[in-house]
C-alpha cells in the first residue's frame, strides 16, 4: 500500500502534532545540552579523605583443598598464611594431590571457631587453638616482623592486610564486606579475583563520605533508647552504638548514603557533597534548562556505577530527562526530591541497579512510600517521584511543573522538606486533613492524657528535636508538630505513661508549626520567699502521698511548700542556730 493511500485513513491533527512533537524533543535536547554543559557542580576539589595502608599480607581461609587450589594460582611472589577452618570440599578431586604438591611448602593452621574483623590493612582473626584458647592469628603468624607485641596502636598491631575467604558461609555476614575481603563462593574467574585482590597493595584514599552531629542525634537520652533508623540501613556495619553515642568508623563506609537519607534530623549527612551543594546544583541545572526553551524537565538521579547503563538508556528516553550524577543514588533523600520539584523538575526518578544492597533498596522504597503521601497532600500526583523504570514509558500524568522556589534551600534537612513541601502545597491548594504516614515514618504528633500528666518535664529532658519544651515562664508543656520526628522517647520517658505517639503529617503549614499548649497549670509557690518553683498539681500529690510518712510530718511536711533553696537554709537553720549541739550526742 502506498503512503498516499494511507494519509486519508490519518486524523487531520496528527501530521501538525507530530511536527509539534519533533519541534519539541528537538528543543529540549539542545536545552538539556545546554544544561549540562553550563551548570558546574562545585564539589569540593580537596575532599577529607580515608586512608588505608597495605603490606599484601594476605590470609586464605577455608578448607584445606580450596585454600592451597587458591595459593598455587596466586601472582608470583605472593605468599599467604593457610587457615584450615572446615573439612576437605571434594575429596575426589582430579587435581587434588596435583595442588597440595604444589603448595607443599606452604604450612596449613588449624582454628576453630574463626572470627573476623577489621579492613584493607587491618584484618584480625582470632579462633580457639587445640587449648580453647582464643588466640589472635596475626600475632602468632608475625611476632618479629615489624610488630611489637605490645604495640599501643592499632595500626602498629600484627595483621592481615588482605582476605579471601573459601569458606561455605562467610566470615563477614554483611551485604557488603570491607575493602580488602573477598568471597569466593566457585572457582569461576578464581585466578582472575585473586588477582585483583592482591593489587590492593600500597597506600590508598578514600572520601570520607559523612559528617556526625552528635548533638543532634536522637538515638538514645538520659539511657532512654530512641531513633535507631541508621543502624537499621548501613550495608557494611560502619555504625556503631558506642556509650550511648553512634559512631562511624570511616574505613568499613562505603558511601551508600542510606543512612543519611534515613535520618530524621541530619544528624547523619551527606559529605561528598554535602545536601547545600547538592540542592544548589539541582537549581541551576533546572534553571539553565528552562532558559534555553526547555520543557517538563524530568531529574533521573543515578549513582556514577549505573553512569554506562544509565547513558544508554537516556539515547531513547525523551529529551526532556535530565541526569543527576550523584556517588550513591540514595545519597539524595526525600528533602532532596521535593526540592526538585519546587525547583521546577515535573518528575524525578531514582536509579537503583540490580547490584544495590537489600538494606538500601529497602530504605528508598520506605521513603517512597512517605514521599507518596506528602504528595498526595500537596495535590500532587504519586507518579511525581519514584523508582526509574525502563520500561514504564512517559511517567508523568499530565501535571505542569512551575518553578515555585528561585534561590536553593539552605536550612537543615527538616527545614528544606518543608518549605519545598509547603511551597508545592500551596501552588496546588493541598489537603487540609492530616496524612496518614506510612509505619516508621519520623512525622507526627503525641497525645497527652493530660489528667495523667504531673509536668514532671521527663519527656522534654529526652526530646532530640525540642519539640516537647517547657513553657518557661509558668509550669506547663508545649509542643511543635513540624520538630516532631517520632523516636518515642518521649512515650518511653514518661513516669505516668501519659503520652501516646501519634504518627501522621500535618499539611496546613501554619499548624504544624505553631506551638499547641498540652497543658499548663499554675505554679506552687514557696511559702517562705514565694518563688514560683513546681507545679501545684505535683505538690498536692507528693503531699497525698507522704501524708502518713514518719519522716514528713511537722517542720517537715511543711518543706514540702518550699523552693529547693529555702528548703535547704530550713534544714540547717537550727544547726546555724546552735552550731555546738552538733557535738552531743
Amino acid at each position: 500500500m502506498s503512503t498516499e493511500q494511507t494519509l486519508p485513513n490519518l486524523s487531520p491533527n496528527l501530521a501538525p502534532n507530530l511536527a509539534r512533537e519533533a519541534g519539541a524533543t528537538e528543543h529540549n535536547a539542545r536545552a538539556r545540552a545546554y544544561a549540562l554543559q553550563h551548570t558546574v557542580k562545585t564539589d569540593n576539589l580537596i575532599p577529607a579523605t580515608v586512608s588505608y595502608q597495605s603490606q599484601g599480607r594476605l590470609l586464605l581461609v577455608g578448607p584445606e583443598d580450596c585454600i592451597r587450589r587458591a595459593a598455587s594460582l596466586l601472582p608470583a611472589g605472593v605468599k599467604p598464611t593457610l587457615l584450615v577452618t572446615e573439612a576437605v570440599h571434594d575429596a575426589e578431586a582430579a587435581d587434588l594431590e596435583a595442588i597440595f604438591d604444589a603448595t607443599a611448602s606452604l604450612a596449613a593452621l588449624t582454628l576453630r571457631e574463626p572470627s573476623l574483623t577489621g579492613y584493607l590493612g587491618q584484618f584480625q582473626l582470632t579462633g580457639l587453638n587445640g587449648q580453647g584458647e582464643r588466640i589472635n592469628l596475626a600475632g602468632l603468624c608475625f611476632p618479629q616482623q615489624g610488630f611489637p607485641q605490645q604495640a599501643a596502636a592499632v595500626s602498629e598491631q600484627p595483621r592481615f592486610d588482605l582476605v579471601a575467604d573459601l569458606g561455605r558461609a562467610p566470615l563477614f555476614a554483611l551485604e557488603r564486606p570491607p575493602v580488602g575481603y573477598l568471597h569466593l563462593a566457585d572457582d569461576q574467574g578464581l585466578a582472575e579475583r585473586l588477582a585483583e585482590l592482591c593489587a590492593l597493595t600500597g597506600i590508598f584514599d578514600k572520601p570520607r563520605y559523612f559528617r556526625l552531629d552528635p548533638e543532634a542525634c536522637a538515638f538514645t537520652a538520659r539511657g532512654v533508647p530512641g531513633c535507631s533508623r541508621c543502624l537499621d540501613v548501613c550495608p557494611t556495619d560502619a555504625l556503631k552504638p558506642i556509650n550511648g553515642r553512634i559512631q562511624i568508623d570511616p574505613h568499613l563506609c562505603q558511601g551508600f548514603g542510606s543512612c543519611a537519607s534515613a535520618c530524621p534530623t541530619g544528624a547523619i549527612a551527606y559529605h561528598q557533597p554535602d545536601a547545600n551543594t547538592s540542592g544548589d546544583y539541582l537549581l541551576r541545572l533546572l534553571k539553565h534548562y528552562r532558559e534555553a526553551g526547555g520543557e517538563a524537565p524530568q531529574l533521573l538521579i543515578a549513582g556514577e556505577s549505573e553512569r554506562d547503563w544509565v547513558e544508554t538508556e537516556l539515547i531513547r528516553l525523551p529529551a526532556n530527562w535530565l541526569p543527576v550524577w550523584v556517588e550513591e543514588s540514595a545519597s539524595l533523600g526525600i528533602e532532596s526530591w521535593f526540592a526538585a520539584l519546587a525547583y521546577g523538575a515535573s518528575a524525578v526518578r531514582i536509579v537503583l541497579g540490580d547490584d544495590a544492597p537489600e538494606s538500601v533498596r529497602a530504605l528508598v522504597e520506605r521513603e517512597l512510600a512517605s514521599a507518596a503521601v506528602l504528595l498526595a497532600g500537596a495535590g500532587l500526583a504519586a507518579d511525581r517521584i519514584a523508582l526509574f523504570d525502563a520500561d514504564a514509558g512517559e511517567p508523568v500524568s499530565g501535571q505542569s511543573a512551575v518553578a515555585l522556589l528561585d534561590k536553593p534551600l539552605k536550612g537543615d534537612k527538616r527545614e528544606n522538606l518543608f518549605a519545598a513541601f509547603d511551597a508545592l502545597w500551596q501552588a496546588n491548594d493541598g489537603s487540609r486533613e492530616p496524612l496518614a504516614v506510612p509505619h516508621g515514618a519520623p512525622y507526627g504528633s503525641v497525645e497527652l492524657k493530660e489528667s495523667d500528666c504531673t509536668l514532671c518535664m521527663g519527656c522534654v529532658a529526652v526530646c532530640p528535636s525540642r519539640a516537647l519544651h517547657a513553657v518557661g515562664h509558668a509550669p506547663g508543656l508545649n509542643f511543635i508538630e513540624q520538630d516532631c520526628i517520632q523516636c518515642g522517647m518521649c512515650e518511653k520517658a514518661c513516669p505516668e505513661q501519659a503520652i501516646v505517639l501519634v504518627p501522621r503529617l500535618q499539611p496546613v503549614p501554619e499548624a504544624r508549626r505553631a506551638v499547641q499548649s498540652l497543658k499548663a497549670e499554675e505554679a506552687a509557690c514557696c511559702i517562705r520567699c514565694s518563688k514560683p518553683f513546681a507545679p501545684a498539681s505535683m505538690i498536692r500529690r507528693i503531699q497525698q502521698k507522704l501524708a502518713g510518712h514518719s519522716h514528713f510530718q511537722n517542720e517537715a511536711a511543711q518543706r514540702l511548700l518550699m523552693c529547693e533553696d529555702c528548703r535547704v537554709k530550713d534544714v540547717f537553720a537550727a544547726l546555724a542556730a546552735d552550731p555546738v549541739s552538733q557535738l552531743k550526742v
